[in-house]
This record gives structure tokens, sequence and C-alpha cells, in this order.
């Protein structure tokens, strides 16, 4: 499949998620298109916000966030497709600007002095039940069924760790870039947990929608 984004693209993207405001709209097509193993693309969608952005802020913003997004979504689609992502997205910021002074210069958010068992554990199970509601101890407890080791690495690492980091990107946008996530891997069951999770962190069924409809056409490109 091309890789190569034509403004028309852009444009039916962009009318069909107009729910999913400003950035938010580029984030989750960065979560769809490295899920689906489309690294160039990444890079496509940060060149296409890059040019909408005037101030120098926005722009270290986004791609802070972008970067977030593809750290949170790689423990849902893997390592090796986040870091075919990242490639991407680096090479969208010209070497030497001001914009990759700011990058290298942005703090580590999940470095040794922020990291404790503990501390990861409670986040996890907060953003877990939050998530998933009423039925969190019924799910928590399946996991543990199937693997004690897979439900400790779910709840710790990627609730606690990943996805429960909010400085860059909040809960609810984290669940809709999962959405967008989850379409191109075809896992119906846990796409709607996802949608559901959006939901119950505030996500309108109108961003949810969206988000599912942008990721689709990322897809299908």
């Amino acid at each position: 499949m091309d890789d190569c984004i034509a403004a028309c693209d852009f444009d039916a993207w962009e009318g069909a998620a107009e729910a999913l405001a400003g950035g938010l709209l580029h984030l989750v097509a960065v979560a769809a298109a490295a899920s689906a193993n489309r690294p160039n693309a990444v890079g496509h969608i940060a060149q296409r916000r890059l040019q909408q952005l005037d101030q120098p802020s926005g722009r270290t913003d986004f791609v802070l966030q972008a970067r977030e997004t593809v750290v949170k979504m790689s423990s849902l689609m893997g390592m090796p497709r986040a870091i075919n992502a990242l490639h991407s997205l680096a090479a969208a910021v010209p070497q030497g600007s001001d914009l990759a002074r700011e990058l290298a210069a942005a703090p580590v958010l999940r470095g040794d002095a922020d990291y404790s068992h503990a501390r990861m554990r409670a986040r996890g199970l907060e953003l877990f039940s939050a998530i998933y509601g009423r039925h969190a101890a019924t799910v928590e407890d399946r996991l543990h069924a199937l693997c004690p080791d897979l439900a400790e690495v779910i709840v710790v690492d990627s609730y606690g760790r990943l996805l429960g980091e909010t400085r860059r990107l909040s809960a609810r946008d984290t669940e809709l870039c999962a959405v967008g996530c989850l379409v191109p891997l075809d896992v119906p069951a846990q796409l709607k947990s996802h949608c559901l999770g959006a939901s119950r962190l505030g996500a309108s069924d109108a961003m949810v929608q969206a988000a599912i409809r942008l990721a689709r056409l990322v897809c299908t490109r």
C-alpha cells in the first residue's frame, strides 16, 4: 500500500472526524497508521499537523503528544511497529531546527525516580477500574486465570506505567487513541471494551464513532 497521502485524503479524514477537535484527530490517525504498520503515513500525518500550527510551542506539544501516543499504544500494537512509527515521526522534524532542540530537551516521563511497583500498580488498577467500570474485577480475574504473570504485566506495566501517565495525553484521549489503534488489529472484543472505556472517561459517542471512522479510513487508504 502506498503511504504517500494526498491532500484530498486528509480532507476526507478531517471531514469524517470533525468530533475530534484540534490535534486529537491527528493523534488518533497516528495511532491507527502505526498499528496498521504504515510508518511512512505517520510522518505525513505529523507534517500535515505541523503545517497547521503557527506557534512553535504548539508544534513542540504536538510532536511530544504524538510520541507519547505511539509509546502508549506500543502495549497494544507491539514494540516493532512503535519503533517504525517513531522513526518516521522523527524524520518529520527538521534536523537542527528549534523544534528538534525543544524535543531533545523534553523530560523523560518514565524515569527511575518516577517508578515504584506499588505506585504503578495502584495507578494501573485505578485506570483499569475507570475503563472497565463494574466489570473491572471480573476482567482482572479472567486475566489472572489465563496467566497471572500476564495479568500483572497488564495492570502494572501497561495500565500503570504506560497508559496511566497523563501529563502529555489525558486518559480520555489515550482511550480514543486506543480505539484508533485497535481497529487495524481486527480484535472486536477489545475494540468494544475500549470504546466503552472511552465513553466512561468522558468521550462522547460522536467522538468514539469518529475515531472508528478515521481509523478505518487511515487503514483502507
